[in-house]
């Protein structure tokens, strides 16, 4: 059962919101970083092996309940598009600014929208849905065409980049879809250890096809790529993960989505300032796109109703249940 505002602990809500919307949009900055010295493949297993075992492990200090065949099933299944779509997403940041990759994986929620409609039996999408993800969808063709006319790498290299994130997009979209086929999880921390340890054994997997672990020179790897990656480890997948699943839970799903509006805005200033990447007036212009499209895709109300409700509900909370120091 989804709890309201006013039940749910005022410093837990705040904590998991600031999570998302803030760690999760400096995600995309840290892994330029962390992949200037480790290949992503490698990177990526690493990273989210470490983590999937750290997460069992506080599974079993919780002492959660082992997971039902059928949760394990879906739990494998899912961990591997999505940690698959997080790979993706690594090598594509090897020719596409952090910005640029941000703003289209925030996209998401209209490819996931599209994707339920077609292959997962959903409601077919309102007017109101439909003219959101055309214009969400317009955003990412004008970025796409931008970011490959204007790049400063081969043009077939930006160009292989732009269609990574697309099956990234189409992967994170099929992972999220097929996870929503388990509810009520009794061991949630559990649940989420073991997609990021299964899907770590599929990134694992094109790590030895196409960048051979064993060859690589891990001595010359920076002091900046393993604070990197240690970041993206405790913070990117740990930390950032369980304050989504514990969203998910407890607030109403409109809510939840409002990260998808704010971490680009995230990315983007984060790769202008310390990346230095350039910002031109298309790429502008795509953005706003994207976000109007997502916005009209997210909510059914004004925008202005939805962030009211977000921020009265939280005042709310802390107001009945204050932080006890």
């Amino acid at each position: 059962m989804r709890l309201s505002f006013n039940s749910a602990s005022s410093k837990t809500l705040i904590l998991c919101f600031a999570a998302v919307y803030i760690i999760w949009g400096s995600t995309y900055f840290a892994i330029v970083y962390a992949i200037q010295s480790i290949p992503p493949w490698s990177m990526s297993s690493g990273r989210f092996f470490i983590a999937g075992l750290l997460m069992l492990g506080l599974s079993l200090l919780k002492k959660e309940k082992p997971l039902s065949r059928h949760e394990n099933i879906y739990a494998s299944i899912s961990g591997l598009f999505l940690i698959f779509a997080n790979g993706i997403v690594c090598v594509a940041e090897q020719t596409v600014s952090s910005g640029i990759v941000a703003v289209i994986v925030g996209a998401m929620p209209i490819w996931i929208m599209l994707l339920g409609w077609v292959a997962f039996s959903q409601a077919r999408p309102t007017l109101q849905k439909m003219v959101g993800s055309l214009i969400g969808l317009s955003g990412v063709v004008l970025i796409a065409t931008d970011s490959v006319s204007t790049s400063t790498s081969s043009v077939g290299s930006s160009s292989m980049g732009m269609l990574l994130l697309m099956g990234s997009s189409f992967a994170w979209a099929t992972g999220t879809l097929l996870q929503r086929k388990v509810t009520a999880i009794q061991s949630p921390v559990r649940f989420a250890g073991l997609q990021m340890f299964v899907g770590a054994v599929g990134a694992f997997v094109m790590a030895v096809i196409f960048e051979k672990p064993w060859q690589i020179s891990w001595a010359s790897v920076t002091v900046t790529s393993w604070l990197a990656t240690l970041y993206l480890v405790v913070f990117g997948s740990m930390v950032a993960f369980t304050a989504y699943s514990w969203l998910a839970r407890n607030v109403e799903p409109h809510l939840v989505s409002t990260y998808a509006l704010v971490n680009p805005v995230i990315a983007v200033w984060l790769g202008w300032f310390f990346l230095k990447e350039p910002l031109s007036s298309r790429f502008f212009l795509a953005t706003i796109l994207v976000l109007v499209g997502l916005s009209l895709l997210l909510f059914h109300n004004h925008l202005r109703k939805v962030f009211s409700d977000l921020f009265r509900n939280v005042f709310q909370s802390v107001m009945k249940n204050p932080v006890k120091k």
